[in-house]
Parts: structure tokens; sequence; C-alpha cells
């Protein structure tokens, strides 16, 4: 039986999430492969697709991106592209941002092809680092890639209609603002996922994505504790997406792990979505406002779009249930009931 793992809501910092910059990226580029990355390093390459997005969004709209003369290089086979290093730290850092970059360019990344389940090598990111510049009162930090890796990076794969589909879409501040070097990382998948609101994966496949060798963390119980929790933690209501997680086993061993995507909807459709549940618990279950704030921690979720389709159908079932358990249909009775097994609902969800 899956394993329903659950993260304590206590304490958690809720942040603004309007005027944020949205970054957009193909799924090749959110699914490939590379060593485990440093938080700077992770820094540095969300910093280099923030650079890249002018060309990222002329692809995502079907148009030639090499035409519009974003980058200009001496090399007629490269792109440079400049890098604001405030984004990434403070000024005092901003040597071991450089170092962190050199190293960067000599990583090997693997990114997924498009015809099948295999991966394919880009032997470098980029083969040229330059020391930072002062421009207009500001350090930037200019890279130079291979027209051929700044392609598998900009390009948005193509749908079945021929027309650009293949895409993640998060928040670069969330990405950021990661203390937890594989957060940026497992929000980059989650997010590709946000539309179907689930997805399973082998715990080995996982791994390879996040950049954890074979050697690393063995023990299922040591990956979630220094991985899987503490990113959870990190995303949950701080970021537009978070997630939940259940773990399957064979033989006692955890082979693969089903997320749950958890996405709050806007404010005004959280706002209506709350109000129904509201209603037909009142109306239909009898809660009184006792009952109705025990649910109160559970607003966010609960507006979630998915899980709010899941709460509709559960109060519907619910309802026939005790309609063919007359024992059960006494207001007080009613209205204990269908909150435990509301509760019981949003607890897994944890």
């Amino acid at each position: 039986m899956p394993n329903q793992n659950k993260t304590p809501r206590k304490n958690n910092i809720e942040i603004s999430l309007s005027d944020k910059t949205t970054l957009y990226q193909s799924n090749r580029v959110t699914h490939s492969r590379s060593s485990g990355l440093t938080l700077l390093q992770a820094r540095i390459f969300v910093c280099l697709i923030k650079e890249l997005q002018e060309a990222i969004i002329a692809s995502l709209n079907g148009k030639n991106w090499q035409q519009m003369q974003l980058f200009q290089s001496e090399n007629a086979g490269m792109i440079r592209v400049g890098i604001p290093l405030k984004l990434i730290a403070k000024p005092r850092q901003y040597p071991e941002v450089y170092h962190s970059a050199i190293q960067l360019a000599k990583a090997s990344i693997l990114l997924p092809s498009t015809i099948s389940q295999e991966y394919f090598s880009v032997a470098t990111l980029f083969p040229k680092v330059d020391l930072p510049k002062r421009i207009k009162g500001a350090s930037i930090m200019y890279v130079e890639l291979y027209k051929a890796t700044a392609n598998l990076l900009i390009e948005i794969d193509k749908t079945g209609n021929g027309k650009p589909g293949y895409f993640t879409k998060y928040l670069f501040e969330v990405a950021m603002r990661a203390r937890n070097k594989y957060t940026y990382k497992i929000y980059m998948i989650i997010s590709s996922w946000r539309n179907k609101g689930l997805f399973k994966i082998t715990l080995d496949d996982f791994k390879r994505q996040l950049g954890i060798g074979t050697s690393e963390y063995q023990q299922y119980k040591e990956f979630k504790k220094r991985v899987l929790i503490p990113v959870q933690k990190e995303l949950e209501n701080k970021s537009d997406v978070w997630f939940a997680f259940t773990e399957s086993r064979l033989e006692k061993k955890v082979v693969s792990l089903q997320f749950r995507i958890i996405a709050p909807a806007p404010e005004k459709i959280s706002t209506e979505r709350i109000d129904h549940i509201k209603y037909l618990l009142t109306t239909h279950f009898a809660f009184t406002p006792t009952h109705i704030k025990a649910i109160e921690p559970y607003y966010k979720v609960l507006a979630d779009n998915f899980i709010y389709q899941e709460i509709l159908q559960k109060l519907q079932d619910l309802n026939i249930k005790m309609l063919h358990h007359p024992s059960r249909t006494t207001i007080n009775n009613k209205a204990s009931y269908a909150l435990a097994s509301l509760l019981n609902f949003l607890t897994s969800l944890k």
C-alpha cells in the first residue's frame, strides 16, 4: 500500500506571489540530467534561462529566434549572454559566483530525446566565461554558448499539430529563493506537471533527474529526510505550486513515488470555491461555525482546482452514503461524521 507523507503547516510564512517574473523553458530542459549542481550553480543556470527568455518566447510563438539578433558574439558559431550578478548573490560573493560559473561551464548535461526514452549529452554548457564587467553601474558576467547548445535550451518542441507545446512555466523568484540545492529542480519538475495534477516516477529516475549519484542517499529514509521533506517544506505555502507524495513499495523497498501537485487558485476564485464548500457543508451537513472553523487551516488546499473537484465529489458521495444510514442522520452525528471524514481526507494531502 502506498504510504502518504504529510507535512505540518504550522509556522509557514505565506508570501505574496504577485508581480513575480514568469519563466518559460522546454520540458527537455526541465527533465534534463546532470551531476549535482551547487546552490550557486543552480542560480546561475536559472538566470541563464531568464536571459534567454526573449528567444524562448519567440520559439513558443513559432518564430525563428536565430533571426532576432538578440545575442552578439565575435564568433559566428556562438551566442553571448550577459548575466547580472546581483540576481545571484551579494557583491562579496561575486568571486565565488564567477568560479562556480567556471565549474558549471564544464558540466555535462543529459537532455531527453523527443523521439525515445534515451538521453543525449551536451558536453559543455558554455565553453567561455568572461570576468565580470561593470556596465552602467551593474556587474555583468558574460558567458558564451555554442549555437547548437543554445538551440537545445531555447527551442520548444512541437506537438502533433506542429505547434510548440511542451514547455514548463514557473516563477523566477521562487526558484532563486531556494535554500536547498534540490528545490529549484523539484520545483521545475512539479511545475511541468501542474496541469495534470499528479505524476508517478521511479525513485531511481527521480534521483537521476536531481543529479544524485548511485553512491548518495542509498537508504531511502536519508533521501526522504535530506531531500524530499526539506524541499516540500520550502515550497509549501511559499510558492505557486507545492506537492504531497506517496511511496510505492516492492518487498518493503520504496521503488517509486507519486506526486500530487497542489496549486492554489487566484484569490477571487479561491474565495468563491471556499464559500461554495462552506455553503454545502452548512446546508447539507448541518455544519455550525465551530465545525467550519476546524477546516480553516486547509482553505488554501481546498481552493486547488483538482482538490476542489475531489471535495465536491466526496461531499456528494458522503451525502448519498449518509442517506442510506438513518442512524447517522441526527444533526450532531451528521456534522461530526462529515467533519471527521473531510479532515481525514484533507490531512492526507499534507
